[in-house]
């Protein structure tokens, strides 16, 4: 009888690598899920070398699967589309090179449910974070209608856009976060290392150091002395903190004032803007009944007030009211978004005019993004200028002054 070499993931996540004898590979791989045991690779014959500790993967419990729920979902419609079966999709996805491995580890689950006879949205549920909910509703009203192949077509483009979206944001705020850490990282070498070493030269000469230089000597030799309680001090405030940020009362009052302030405001609300209307449209285009998509859609928001205001329009449009109206009532939509929707509703294309004001406050945030970043590079390279250089210049200064005292 034919032996495969394998390795594979047990139930608990841990990466195991063995023999197993079969008579055909799919033989095997049955062989293996009976085991409890998930394969990632499978060879007849020979032995499957351990992989190099540059190429080991750090599997994370939990959580999104991120980029590759893209990568899955798009593989998985190209196959259904193609009439192959849910399960046989899954196997050919589970051994998709192009795939992360934590992702084939949870196919290989997916698939394991689906053969015990779990439908393909009841598997990806029980994988609890991985799969989001809205994902999972429209997995479930693409089988209900039949058309699973189509339905994850649109969900692999709904996420193949919303990663390219988070890309570009990404890139927009890169740069000024690096000049951030380059001034950090100046101004912690110039305290640390250039003024520690400077300061010999004024206790030798006997005179006092100038202002800058001797604050910042204070400073270290205060932090020196009392460490203990500095510690203690930002420890407590970082924990203060972490139980601040889990308070819901504290969250939503300080999502509703970035909804206030000048510069933040607009930012958060083309966004938020952008993310609820195209996740809407998608599931109301794979069949999601508006009150269910209403409260999917307010788990995506990131802001609570804005996802409070979208829950509580889903109560009024139970009552009988418009989605545009409810929302134009809770105050936090911009304008043109809400007016857009109403002409969706009014012309029976609310899925359609939703995409496109997904695709309008996508194009205004990237421009917003840009704008600031021009704005904000200028500023940031002067200040980081003016902070390390003047440091520098202090420290030049006060060099200068000591040689002069020794010269006299």
């Amino acid at each position: 009888m034919p032996r495969f070499s394998y390795t594979a993931y047990d139930e608990g996540g841990a990466r195991a690598a063995g023999v197993i004898e079969a008579e055909t590979r799919e033989a095997a791989v049955e062989a293996l899920f009976r085991q409890g045991r998930y394969p990632l690779d499978l060879v007849e014959g020979g032995r499957i070398a351990a992989p190099r500790w540059w190429e080991r993967e750090i599997l994370l419990s939990g959580g999104s699967l991120g980029r590759g729920l893209a990568l899955l979902t798009r593989e998985l419609a190209t196959l259904v589309k193609a009439d192959l079966a849910v399960d046989e999709a899954l196997r050919i996805a589970h051994v998709q090179p192009l795939i992360p491995g934590r992702v084939r580890q949870t196919i290989a689950r997916v698939l394991g449910r689906v053969l015990e006879g779990a439908s393909l949205s009841e598997a990806f549920q029980a994988e609890g974070r991985a799969f989001p909910a809205y994902y999972v509703h429209v997995v479930r009203a693409g089988e209900a209608a039949g058309t699973l192949g189509q339905t994850l077509e649109e969900l692999a483009g709904f996420l193949e856009r919303s990663a390219e979206f988070r890309g570009r944001v990404g890139s927009a705020l890169l740069y000024p976060a690096m000049l951030l850490v380059a001034a950090v990282v100046a101004v912690a070498v110039i305290m640390s290392v250039l003024i520690p070493t400077i300061a010999p030269l004024f206790t030798d000469a006997g005179v006092e150091p100038p202002f800058i230089i001797g604050f910042l000597l204070g400073l270290q030799g205060a932090l020196a002395a009392h460490w203990p309680l500095a510690l203690s001090f930002a420890a407590a405030v970082a924990i203060g903190f972490l139980a601040l940020t889990r308070n819901a009362g504290w969250r939503l009052w300080r999502d509703r004032q970035l909804l206030r302030l000048p510069l933040v405001a607009g930012l958060v609300e083309n966004s938020q803007t952008a993310i609820v209307t195209r996740t809407l449209a998608t599931l109301l285009r794979n069949g999601v009944p508006m009150l269910q998509a209403l409260e999917i859609a307010g788990d995506v928001l990131s802001n609570r007030a804005m996802a409070g205001a979208l829950r509580a329009s889903a109560a009024e449009v139970k009552e009988g009211a418009t989605l545009s109206g409810a929302l134009a009532r809770a105050g936090l939509f911009p304008e043109l978004a809400l007016r857009l929707t109403g002409v969706g509703e009014q012309t029976g294309q609310l899925d359609t005019m939703l995409d496109r004001v997904g695709s309008i406050y996508e194009l205004a945030l990237q421009r917003q993004l840009g704008r600031l970043t021009n704005l904000l590079t200028p500023i940031l390279t002067l200040a980081m200028g003016a902070l390390v250089g003047g440091l520098l210049l202090s420290v030049m200064g006060a060099i200068a002054s000591v040689n002069d005292l020794a010269l006299r």
